[in-house]
């Protein structure tokens, strides 16, 4: 499986929208096997109450297995008052013995509206609603090793009309997704991001990136890969 990125990494989106929703983090990209959590932030910015309903859906995405069933999501209405914020939580830990791979689901946020309304959820639900807004958010989970095995390949730093890159292949050889990132060192030890990419069970991953922070990409020494989930380092590369 062999796909191109460009910037950060990818995530799937479906949307039928008929306004904006404002959300962080859009991503999850954890290990369900131990059981893995997100707390969800939305944000108002318009001068009118707004309400959010938010439910686990399958996913059906080729060689990714389902892990809406263990999905827990408090609160599943969220009322956000103009101008503030509101947040939800969700939780999800996959069965014993759950097999190694990738995993994924979509959180399907419904804004919808009764304003008259000032009953509990159950009420709420059951009346007559307006549905604005209706998108899933896809996100990934997966269970396997700890730590990922990333080969980086082709390295190259090179200059294109006065402007840094990084050109490289990254092949993933771990038994789940994993989500690295990237940035590039000089020999005085500055450090110039180059971004975040999620790479899939099996997954290479062909990168070319602007990397706009550094002026010569002659000045680039090293390249360095971390595991976005623990920071910790998986490989530094001499550049030549």
């Amino acid at each position: 499986m062999k796909k191109f990125l460009i910037g950060m990494f990818t995530l799937a989106f479906y949307s039928l929208s008929y306004s904006y929703i404002n959300i962080s983090p859009t991503s999850l990209d954890k290990n369900i096997g131990v059981g893995a959590y997100e707390e969800f932030t939305l944000y108002n910015n318009t001068k009118i109450p707004i309400r959010y309903k938010i439910t686990p859906m399958v996913m059906n995405e080729p060689e990714i297995e389902n892990m809406s069933q263990w999905m827990e999501v408090y609160p599943k209405i969220v009322t956000i008052q103009p101008l503030e914020e509101g947040s939800f939580k969700v939780y999800i830990k996959s069965p014993n013995k759950s097999k190694d791979g990738d995993y994924g689901a979509f959180l399907n946020i419904k804004q919808i509206s009764a304003p008259k309304l000032k009953s509990d959820e159950k009420e709420y639900i059951s009346s007559g609603l307006t549905v604005m807004t209706n998108l899933n958010m896809g996100l990934y989970g997966y269970v396997g090793s700890e730590t990922p095995n990333i080969v980086p390949k082709d390295v190259k730093a090179y200059m294109k009309d006065k402007k840094s890159y990084i050109k490289l292949e990254l092949e993933n050889h771990t038994n789940r997704l994993v989500r690295v990132s990237l940035e590039l060192e000089d020999e005085k030890k500055g450090v110039y991001p180059v971004g975040e990419f999620r790479a899939l069970k099996g997954q290479t991953l062909e990168i070319d990136q602007e990397i706009k922070t550094l002026k010569n990409s002659k000045l680039a020494k090293k390249l360095i890969i971390k595991n976005k989930e623990t920071n910790q380092v998986l490989k530094s590369i001499t550049l030549k």
